[in-house]
């Protein structure tokens, strides 16, 4: 019988502790054994309370934009909810933030040759935009593929108009700085508004929203079937200002829109808290495992998928520990970031709160790109305990999946970046897409994430139940064997 380097990685860690090039570091028998109890949860098909818990909070809460009304009661929920467990202590943090409201708003196309003449578009303003004022902004638009294009057109062509964004999605990086910094960019030019084509590569005429860096003129997102119409509009009266003797040229005007926001922006609104919950080491409770994901949402949908998955499966992964007979040496602590959405404020709050223990956090791990079939964890980490991780990986999670890794050489999600940063070895927990399978480090494993990232179909309904056990499964595996290490 052949046995692999795993399987004699787990017979001699059978037969007590062990430190080896594939088993690096030192586990023992006890610690082996609470990890297989953990794995084997991933197993009970009567388990769904990660999703049942999460459903029961967004059911009665709904979204969670940060410093609204609805992301505290949804902290207070899970607050009450952790003191049904008596192994753990959970408490909150406040963190000073600001409040983006978005109010009434639209955008409105105006095409002469329908009736009505007036076509209302899907839309969501950009979070931080500012407002148009109640009369909102009126322009014919002119679509841009590239900011080197925008600055092609210049002044002459692009004052008083209105800009659209229209690039086709490659990918949330590359298409992400029009969001971020389009607006601010168009404004140069003198633009007096900036319409963006969401960022996905699929979509049912639904809006993306998302931040945006401080600008001067209101920005919002339109849907990919909207951004096309303009396009071609915008192209057929090029082509007929150039030959008005093409067919039907007295008939393709020039798209016009009127933008018409609310928004309203107040500055260092009040506090709101991270969320924290330990479960305190038996040995070296002072050395801490982080396992997070945030909190706060989008104001659209329900914050299911962005980020309620990450945080209850990294929640739920601590309950699964917390039945345990033994507990690991070192804390596990979750964390629940706020304002992930916009400024990162809670992570930046947590960096400077803990400032006096950071050289105490061992490791920090998010969840915040979905959460569906587990893969692994992008690391961020010197090669030795990268190495470590990945033979972890394959000694415990290649069943149930969650054990692949990859380095990285940047933070593999955001709020844990300040920690990353610090030199805490870092993971960012990930999943197959939903719809092709495919590895998170391939465009197509994204994909179906990002149909439905900050838009009002991020509700329960994305989510499997299965999936979020068999996640909070791998989690906590991972958890438990570094904590215990």
């Amino acid at each position: 019988m052949k046995i692999s380097s795993v399987g004699i990685c787990l017979l001699s860690l059978l037969s007590g502790s062990i430190a080896t090039p594939l088993c690096t570091g030192s586990l023992n028998v006890e610690t082996v054994k609470m990890v297989h109890r953990l794995v084997d949860t991933a197993y009970n098909v009567n388990d769904t309370s990660v999703w049942d818990s999460l459903a029961e909070m967004t059911d009665l809460y709904g979204n969670r934009m940060t410093a609204s009304v609805q992301y505290d009661r949804s902290a207070e929920w899970v607050l009450r909810d952790a003191k049904r467990y008596p192994e753990l202590v959970a408490w909150g943090e406040d963190v000073a933030v600001d409040y983006w409201q978005r109010n009434e708003e639209s955008v409105e196309l105006y095409i002469p040759t329908r009736e009505p003449p007036v076509v209302k578009l899907n839309m969501l303003g950009l979070g931080q935009s500012v407002g148009t004022g109640p009369k909102g902004v009126e322009a014919n638009v002119i679509p841009v593929s590239t900011f080197e294009e925008l600055e092609q057109l210049g002044n002459s062509t692009i004052a008083g108009n209105i800009v659209l964004f229209n690039a086709d999605f490659v990918s949330y990086s590359n298409n992400g700085k029009y969001r971020f910094y389009g607006a601010a960019n168009a404004e140069k030019y003198g633009a007096v508004g900036a319409l963006i084509q969401s960022i996905t590569g699929y979509s049912l005429n639904t809006p993306h929203t998302g931040t945006m860096d401080p600008s001067g003129i209101p920005a919002a997102a339109i849907t990919i079937e909207d951004s096309k119409l303009i396009t071609r509009m915008y192209n057929r009266y090029k082509a007929a200002k150039a030959d008005p003797k093409i067919p039907n040229a007295e008939l393709f005007a020039a798209p016009r829109a009127k933008l018409t926001m609310n928004a309203q922006n107040h500055v260092n609104y009040t506090h709101s808290p991270n969320i924290i919950i330990d479960l305190k080491g038996s040995e070296k409770p002072e050395e801490i495992v982080i396992i997070s994901g945030h909190l706060d949402s989008w104001d659209v949908g329900v914050g299911a998928m962005d980020d309620g998955g990450g945080m209850f499966c990294s929640y739920g992964a601590l309950k699964l520990i917390s039945k345990l007979p033994r507990r690991p040496k070192r804390t596990i602590r979750v964390l629940l970031w706020n304002n992930e959405e916009s400024y990162s404020r809670g992570a930046n709050a947590y960096y400077e709160t803990h400032k006096h223990e950071l050289d105490n956090h061992v490791f920090a791990m998010e969840s915040d790109i979905g959460n569906f079939e587990p893969w692994g964890m992008r690391v961020m980490a010197p090669a030795n305990i990268a190495e470590k991780l990945a033979a972890y990986g394959k000694l415990f999670l290649s069943d149930i999946g969650g054990g692949n890794t990859t380095v990285d050489d940047s933070p593999p999600a955001v709020d844990i970046e300040p920690l990353c940063l610090h030199g805490i070895p870092c993971g960012g927990f990930e999943t197959l897409d939903i719809y092709t399978q495919k590895s998170p480090l391939l465009v197509e494993g994204l994909e179906g994430y990002f149909r439905f990232h900050h838009t009002d179909a991020d509700r329960m309904e994305i989510l499997d139940p299965h999936q979020l056990r068999r996640n909070a499964a791998a989690i906590a595996a991972w958890a438990y064997v570094i904590a215990d290490e």
